[in-house]
């Protein structure tokens, strides 16, 4: 019975570690393809359904379209954009990461703190906490 336990705590573990790696790839691949402000690319990261709130639930949009439509705008008129995460904690299927995005030649510099959501290795919520 004991080694039952520790086996069922292992595969547990296990799922769970994986989880979380899938999460963080996910989450890096949006901060990469934000980067290189490849709107298609960005918008593959996230469900058709995505919803990005502004903490802690006010909705500011819902559906790809609206993010296709906001991002492939920002990104026309951002070429210089550039952002890097300071900090980044992944638990289960929520990243939360502080991110310097900064403007222009490195003029100037926004911090924002974002929740990202998880589900079926799409983003499927966005909260921004700070901006």
């Amino acid at each position: 019975m004991k080694n039952l336990f520790f086996a069922f705590l292992f595969i547990v573990s296990f799922v769970s570690a994986q989880e979380n790696n899938e999460t963080a790839i996910i989450a890096q691949k949006q901060m990469d393809t934000y980067n290189s402000r490849n709107i298609e690319a960005y918008a593959a990261l996230f469900s058709e359904d995505i919803k990005v709130y502004d903490f802690p639930k006010k909705l500011r949009y819902e559906g790809k379209d609206k993010l296709i439509e906001y991002y492939g705008a920002f990104f026309k008129k951002t070429p210089e954009l550039f952002s890097f995460i300071e900090k980044r904690i992944v638990s289960d299927n929520k990243i939360i990461d502080q991110e310097k995005v900064i403007y222009k030649n490195g003029g100037v510099a926004k911090e924002f703190v974002v929740m990202y959501v998880v589900e079926n290795k799409k983003i499927a919520e966005v909260y921004y906490i700070k901006r």
